[in-house]
C-alpha cells in the first residue's frame, strides 16, 4: 500500500480476544499531485508468530490518488503478507459482493467533508460470522448495511480469529513534497479528521467502545500525527497543516 517516501500513522494495534466491530470515519477529498496517494485504512490481521509469509489480513477504507482523481472505497486481502496472494477490490477472486447492492469496491465516493463545514462520514462494520466469513457492512451518513464478505476459504488463520487491528491514515508520494492526510490539519486543530465510535465485539457478541489509548505508529509526528484515544472511543489524525 505504501510507496517510497511515504508517511503512515496507525492507531491502535489492538491485540485481544475481542474483535473490531464498528468504526466511523470522516471522509475527505482534495486534489493531489502526480504519484501521490492519500487515505484512511482499517486492517484486521492474524499475524501469528510475526512471520510475514503467514500473515492473513483484510484491509479496507477510502483513498484518493492521481490515477482516478476520485475518492474511492477500497478493499484488499492476503493470506501470506502479499507475497503471492491477494489483490485490491475485484481484481482477483476473493471478496464476494452481495447481489444487487450499489456499493462495491472501487466505486467513487461523492459526499465528502468540508474542514470548515459539514462532516460526511462512513460507518464501517466488519466482523466474523459463525462460519468464519468476514462480513462487511457500510453506511454513508447512514446505518450500515451488508455489501459483501471475505470467505473463510481465502485464509489460513483469519477465518478462525483476528489477533491484531490497525487503523489510521496514510499518504504516499515519490517526491519530497508533502501530501495532505485526512483533512490536512494536524490532530490538535479543530479541523482535523477523526475515527470515532470505535467498538469491539467479544466472543459472546457483547459490544463495547474502545475507551483506552493504544500504541501508535508515526513516521514523523511533526508532519503527520495522531491523538490519544478518548474515553468516547475517538481519536483525531491528519497533517501537515497546523
Amino acid at each position: 500500500m505504501i510507496m517510497n517516501g511515504s508517511n503512515t500513522i496507525a492507531q491502535p494495534k489492538y491485540k485481544d480476544t475481542s474483535q473490531l466491530d464498528a468504526v466511523t470515519s470522516d471522509v475527505y477529498g482534495f486534489p493531489l499531485r502526480q504519484d501521490e496517494r492519500s487515505g484512511m485504512f482499517i486492517q484486521i490481521n492474524n499475524i501469528g508468530d510475526q512471520r510475514i509469509s503467514i500473515r492473513n489480513s483484510v484491509t479496507f477504507g477510502w483513498h484518493i490518488y492521481m490515477v482516478t482523481l476520485n475518492l474511492i472505497f477500497f478493499v484488499h486481502w492476503t493470506r501470506d503478507g502479499q507475497e503471492r496472494t491477494g489483490c485490491y477490490n475485484l481484481q482477483c477472486p476473493g471478496y464476494v459482493p452481495e447481489p444487487n447492492k450499489p456499493t462495491v469496491p472501487g466505486i467513487a465516493i461523492d459526499a465528502v467533508s468540508d474542514p470548515d463545514g459539514v462532516k460526511r462520514t462512513i460507518i464501517f462494520k466488519v466482523f466474523k460470522d459463525s462460519a468464519g466469513d468476514w462480513l462487511m457492512r457500510i453506511g454513508f451518513d447512514s446505518r450500515p448495511y451488508l455489501i459483501g464478505r471475505f470467505p473463510k476459504s481465502l485464509f489460513t488463520s483469519l477465518g478462525d480469529k483476528a489477533d491484531n487491528v490497525r487503523l489510521g491514515g496514510f499518504v504516499a508520494t515519490r517526491t519530497t513534497q508533502l501530501a495532505p492526510m485526512g483533512s490536512g490539519f494536524l490532530p490538535d486543530n479543530a479541523k482535523s479528521a477523526s475515527l470515532s465510535n470505535i467498538q469491539l465485539i467479544d466472543q459472546n457478541g457483547k459490544t463495547s467502545k474502545l475507551d483506552r489509548d493504544q500504541p501508535a505508529d508515526m513516521n514523523d509526528r511533526n508532519i503527520y500525527s495522531v491523538s490519544p484515544i478518548s474515553v468516547e472511543g475517538k481519536f483525531t489524525y491528519s497533517g501537515p497543516l497546523k
